[in-house]
This record gives structure tokens, sequence and C-alpha cells, in this order.
């Protein structure tokens, strides 16, 4: 058996063991989920949350700042390095705690096309961050 045949007998060898690598990590895997699910069904748990959403209006007793023109001024007429869109984007900061520095910032996007009554999908990030 020459060289170049010992080799390609390893390659293909090594090859197909490494076909069973991922197939022993799956069956972990689903071993581990079954397990875990089999736990939570003796426990009484259920997989699925199917209670009905309510919605609750909160209604706190904090100071609301004037927010006139503050709408304007968080306008973004075009991101660094983007191309221009048609439809209006906004990014700010939300006042947490005045007393303290503390804000949120957000990033809002209106849809393109009956902005009136499509749902609303805005981006909090922060936390303890001061605002600047």
């Amino acid at each position: 058996m020459g060289k170049a045949s010992t080799s390609c007998v390893l390659l293909l060898s090594l090859l197909t063991l490494s076909f069973f690598v991922p197939k022993t990590s799956a069956n972990k895997q689903l071993q581990t989920l079954n397990k875990l699910q089999k736990s939570m069904f003796f426990r009484g748990i259920s997989q699925t949350d199917r209670s009905e959403f309510e919605v609750e209006e909160v209604v706190l007793d904090g100071i609301v700042d004037s927010q006139k023109g503050l709408k304007e001024n968080d306008r973004i007429g075009k991101l660094p390095g983007q191309p221009q869109v048609s439809f209006s984007q906004y990014g700010g900061y939300v006042t947490v705690d005045k007393v303290a520095g503390r804000a949120f910032y957000y990033y809002f996007v209106e849809a393109q096309r009956s902005k009136h009554t499509l749902p609303l999908l805005l981006w909090l990030n922060g936390g303890n961050q001061q605002q600047p």
C-alpha cells in the first residue's frame, strides 16, 4: 500500500468518525431536554403558558415635564453611513430619575404605511446611565 493510499484511508477514517461526534452531542441534548420536560410534567408545570394576556393600565403619580418640541428635537434625519430612508426615526433619552441623572436611550422608527394603526415597537437601552 502506497503512502498516498495510507493517507487517503486515514483521512476517510477521520471523516467518517467526525460524523458521529455531532450525532452524540445532539443525542445528549435531546436526552437532557426530554429529562427536563418529564420533570416539568410530573411536577405539574405546563409546557406552555396558556393564560390570557390582560392589559393593565399603570398610572404613575410622578411629575411629567413638558414634552413640547421634544419629538422634533429627537428626529434623526440620516444615520451615518446609511442610505436615505422613507420613514421617520427618532432617538434620544427618556429620563428615569432626573435627580440622579438616570435615563434610558431609545430608538423609535415609524411604520412606512398606516403608522397610526400598526403596532408600536420601541427599543429602550440602558439602565443606570447618566443622561448627557
